[in-house]
């Protein structure tokens, strides 16, 4: 199958965006032949309000191949959020159109894949309809939670983007709850959740007992103090324990502060921002992951922890729900929460024995969700889509 993927040039991922990158690899592994759009947003303020990432975007080529696939970054005028939530899509799709356009006369593609609802999903959906073929749409998290909140009157036209796209798609069965109701009766719709690339979980690594890590851009949501705080409680009584946590953010200084108002700068890393193999092989480093984050679609950190032998611990009511099950393959605890995050550590800690078979279940849970199978299931959705939009138009012509 032929598939255009639509994503926008994401700031704080590598070449383009990093799930969606890993997706059309598994795909084109398959035998599915995958080229990207990624427009890249410019402004004229870019230059004085974002320099790096105003300097990135002028390294970025027109095209690459990136492990065998086709990739194009057009530039596309960016207004900020207001004129982002107003024009956005409509802008990504003009800057992708002639691209679009003139790869679909070479060689037909037979569907178009947006990721990310409000843009890119606008943007994919004009695109499907000027080149007269079906649209997929994937929702991730952000997107979802910023834009279909429990309670509040979506905007209409991202009602009319879930209800128009041939097949929605969603990482977590608690996105897919947010965006359902508004999709309507007999639509094709399907959790589809996200994958780990197993080739890369390093699996020679020694582990050090009551080792803990936490991953993840260091913001509230993330709640890695919550999870410094309930470290600082259990530091006196296991003097061997340790805790690292990876990422770049607004909240890095805040942390560091703490961690010297504690003393305990020698038990305590803050790394920065790491290539992603050195995670992964930290991560099979140590014995617990812990991210008690809220508003997390599903989370790839959580099943690469997993994946590399780490005890998880997640939040309740948040999309990992969908793979970690309490107490039999990792823990949740209410987002946040000091206390059970506390005592999550203090069992583990305590009786490090006694959830080995936790571990190994986690990993063998993980271990299920692999690129390979993510693909299978979107290529499914694929299938359905283009036979059901195949039908209607057949039906329409006569």
């Amino acid at each position: 199958m032929r598939v255009l993927m639509m994503i926008h040039r994401q700031a704080d991922h590598s070449p383009y965006c990093f799930y969606v990158h890993e997706q059309a690899k598994a795909l084109r592994a398959q035998g599915h032949d995958v080229t990207v759009i990624s427009c890249v947003g410019v402004t004229p303020m870019m230059q004085k309000l974002r320099p790096a990432l105003a300097e990135t975007n002028r390294r970025t080529p027109q095209k690459d191949v990136i492990d065998g696939i086709p990739v194009y970054f057009p530039r596309c005028l960016t207004l900020g959020n207001a004129g982002e939530k107003a024009i956005g899509g409509w802008l990504l799709y003009r800057a992708a159109l002639p691209i679009a356009k003139a790869l679909h006369r070479e060689k037909p593609f037979d569907i178009v894949h947006a990721h990310m609802l409000p843009r890119d999903g606008h943007a994919g959906l004009l695109l499907a309809r000027a080149l007269g073929i079906p649209v997929a749409l994937t929702v991730h998290g952000t997107d979802i939670f910023h834009y279909f909140i429990p309670g509040k009157e979506p905007w209409k036209r991202n009602i009319r983007i879930a209800q128009d796209v041939d097949a929605l798609m969603a990482v977590s069965s608690l996105l897919m709850s947010r965006v359902a109701p508004y999709r309507g009766e007999g639509r094709l719709s399907r959790v589809v959740q996200n994958g780990v690339d197993l080739s890369l979980v390093p699996n020679d690594e020694k582990r050090k007992p009551r080792s803990v890590i936490s991953v993840g851009t260091l913001k509230a949501r993330k709640c890695m103090d919550r999870t410094l705080e309930a470290f600082a409680r259990l530091a006196d009584e296991y003097p061997d324990a340790t805790l690292t946590i990876v990422g770049i953010g607004e909240m890095e200084e805040q942390l560091r502060v703490r961690i010297e108002q504690l003393g305990l700068q020698s038990r305590i890393t803050l790394t920065g921002g790491l290539p992603h193999e050195e995670v992964l092989r930290r991560m099979a480093q140590s014995d617990l992951f812990v991210l008690p984050s809220w508003g997390e679609g599903y989370g790839i950190v959580y099943i690469e922890a997993m994946a590399a032998g780490c005890i998880a611990v997640g939040a309740k009511d948040e999309g990992i729900a969908d793979t970690i099950t309490d107490g039999e393959n990792g823990f949740l605890v209410p987002a946040g929460d000091i206390d059970e995050t506390e005592r999550v550590m203090r069992q583990v800690f305590a009786h490090p024995e006694a959830y080995e078979a936790l571990r190994q279940k986690g990993m063998q849970s993980a271990h299920e969700l692999t690129w390979a199978r993510n693909a299978e299931k979107t290529a499914e959705v694929y299938r359905e889509a283009t036979e059901h939009w195949r039908k209607e138009h057949a039906q329409a012509r006569h």
